[in-house]
């Protein structure tokens, strides 16, 4: 039986992982811990309490990490750990540099200090940057260019990942990259479930700028499903030519290849919804420093381990929107406690992080 520690596992990718891990290996001891930062919802895993050890802690605190790996002993760690909403971290960068650089050196240093079977990092396709117009996608061998506080951030943990790796080969350590995820459970900031619980209250639903930005969207349970196979192949060899050749560490990028602008997004949505488009959309100023276009290859992560993305995006879609449909008192008790997640970059940003709409 083996144990997992899974950081972040209150957010929205971390709760819909501790669900596949359990599907996987329902034997297994899942420890899932999160500091129920703003993002946060225990309720997300309210439907597994009794199958798992739910532990409230900071992953920049490394003496109760020492406390939670000396207690549990995990065989497998995953962080999902992060500060990942863009428009948050133009307001308040520092949160996002300490969680998402700070908090990941401090849990691969956790893990060098009692080392499990395999520490795995989920990183962002944002770390990247924003790709060359002539450039048809990225891939594991690019460079890393984050351009905003949230990708730079992430960005930074990423080098300690690889730095780790390659100064302490002892130590088993997985990355990936993926895309934009959507599905069940995701915080309704984000673009999809905002659209969403927008029309719902009887809302116009705002766009960015022109909404043509381009992004490339995975349906979350692909995602999971590509972390376990990362999280259980073979260990991977690599000598010291990975130092100028980051695609030979064991760096794997996830995307189903389904690449759509953020207006096709919001029209499909409200097409799901029976809205005229028209009627329910606003174009809004744009957020600072916006990156365009994005994308990713998943060609290493076919060849080597076999993985492919099961979920049709319109199918995918339709599916999400009827969660959120299905699920009112979900995001309503969020919106409850939080206010109203909509920014207003109109009305200028608010260093204090409440510039919203009201």
């Amino acid at each position: 039986m083996s144990t997992y520690l899974v950081t972040g596992a209150c957010g929205f990718i971390g709760s819909n992982f501790v669900y596949h891990a359990l599907e996987r290996e329902p034997g297994a001891v899942v420890v899932a811990l999160d500091n129920l930062s703003f993002a946060a919802n225990p309720a997300n895993l309210d439907p597994l309490r009794g199958r798992i050890e739910l532990v409230v802690a900071d992953i920049c605190d490394f003496p109760a990490m020492t406390r939670v790996y000396e207690r549990f002993r995990p065989d497998y760690v995953v962080n999902f750990a992060a500060e990942s909403h863009n428009d948050r971290a133009v307001l308040d960068p520092s949160s996002f540099a300490r969680t998402n650089a700070l908090g990941a050196q401090i849990l691969l240093e956790a893990s060098r200090r009692r080392p499990p079977r395999r520490h795995l990092h989920v990183s962002t396709i944002e770390v990247y940057g924003e790709l060359p117009g002539e450039a048809p996608f990225f891939t594991e061998a690019s460079a890393l260019n984050a351009k905003t506080p949230y990708s730079a951030a992430k960005a930074a943990g990423d080098q300690f990942v690889r730095a780790y790796m390659q100064t302490y080969p002892e130590l088993d350590l997985a990355m990936t990259h993926c895309a934009n995820n959507y599905g069940p459970y995701q915080f309704p900031e984000k673009l999809i479930p905002l659209m969403i619980t927008n029309v719902l209250r009887g809302r116009r639903v705002p766009v960015y700028g022109d909404g043509l930005q381009r992004r490339d969207w995975l349906h979350v349970s692909d995602h999971c499903a590509a972390i376990w196979a990362v999280l259980h192949a073979p260990r991977a060899v690599f000598g010291p030519e990975a130092a100028v050749h980051p695609e030979k560490l064991p760096i794997f990028d996830v995307s189903a290849r389904h690449e759509v602008t953020n207006l096709e997004i919001v029209r499909a949505v409200l097409e799901l919804l029976g809205k005229r488009p028209e009627e329910w959309i606003e174009h809004v100023p744009d957020r600072p420093n916006h990156d365009r276009r994005y994308l990713i290859d998943p060609a290493k992560l076919e060849a080597e381990l076999g993985w492919r993305p099961a979920v049709e995006f319109t199918a995918g879609l339709e599916a999400t929107v009827r969660w959120y449909v299905d699920h009112r008192p979900w995001w309503e008790s969020i919106l409850a406690r939080t206010g109203d997640l909509q920014f207003d970059w109109a009305a200028g940003a608010d260093p204090a992080g409440v510039n919203r709409t009201t």
